[in-house]
């Protein structure tokens, strides 16, 4: 009797052992659940994602063919003498011209034009700074038999080495474009700045700045005191143009601490330099 009694428990606690097993199951199957339409909502948006960039390239791959074709055309149509010529030239520059438009979207808005050596584009990069469009950059690329830069104008001081190598031009143009792009506006952004300063700000001396503008040093004149204070901007991000860095220097050693000039060094630091001038004049902090 004692045996069977034994067995008994035993059987119950493998019993209760199953149905402990069985709810953990069950209640884990939710999570799991939620878990695995997460992940296949991700994956079908990097499906759509990949469908996307692999349109861009085939478009693009196309316009390359079809300024070809439409070189070789040009040339032929141009050597036939008939009614039906200028007919035919106009044809083709509509064509030609629609599929620059194409290519304008498929890049990005990027302007893009077929080079007169017929085997390649030239894509410009425009830059502006507060609604005012500044300066362009033009980049010149072989695309047979493989995308190559042949020639460009952008800055020596623009890391374009650096970006070519960590972009994928070979099928994403836009991917040195963009990063390319950003240094540029940023770059010209600072330097439209510098300029509105001097413009501006006849009161404030600007001691020192450098060929791509990531350093400003100015001089202001303080009223209260009469003395000089020293503002140095370092723009250490090539990609922003704001600074990253904002210091003070003057005869009073307590004065660039206090509560007043760690105000205006947020100002400066969240605000472009010659309006953050025009606001510290406002103020009294500055002649």
């Amino acid at each position: 009797m004692e045996g069977a009694s034994t067995k008994d428990v035993l059987s119950h606690l493998s019993l209760l052992e199953v149905q402990m097993r069985s709810q953990k199951i069950q209640s884990q199957q939710p999570s799991r659940l939620k878990e695995l339409q997460e992940k296949a909502a991700a994956l079908r948006r990097q499906r759509e994602q990949l469908k996307v960039e692999i349109q861009m390239h085939r478009d693009l791959q196309k316009l390359i063919a079809s300024l070809d074709k439409q070189r070789g055309e040009d040339e032929e149509e141009m050597e036939e003498d008939s009614e039906n010529s200028d007919l035919l030239r106009l044809m083709a520059r509509h064509t030609e011209l629609k599929d620059l438009l194409l290519a304008h979207h498929t890049i990005g808005g990027y302007d893009i034009m077929k080079t007169l050596r017929g085997k390649g584009v030239c894509v410009t990069v425009a830059t502006a700074y507060e609604g005012v469009y500044l300066e362009r950059f033009s980049l010149e690329f072989d695309v047979k038999p493989a995308v190559r830069l042949v020639r460009h104008d952008v800055p020596p001081f623009i890391p374009l080495t650096l970006l070519i190598e960590q972009s994928c031009i070979q099928t994403d143009l836009r991917t040195l474009l963009d990063p390319l792009s950003r240094h540029l506006n940023a770059y010209t952004g600072r330097k439209q700045q510098l300029q509105l300063v001097k413009q501006l700000h006849d009161s404030v001396e600007v001691m020192e700045s450098n060929v791509l503008c990531s350093l400003l040093v100015l001089l202001f004149k303080l009223p209260a005191e009469n003395t000089a204070f020293l503002c140095s901007l370092d723009y250490s991000d090539a990609c922003r143009s704001l600074p990253t860095r904002v210091s003070f220097q003057c005869h009073d050693k307590e004065l660039p601490d206090s509560a007043e000039w760690m105000k205006i060094r947020s100002l400066l630091l969240e605000t472009p330099v010659h309006k953050a001038l025009t606001a510290m004049r406002k103020m009294g902090n500055i002649l």
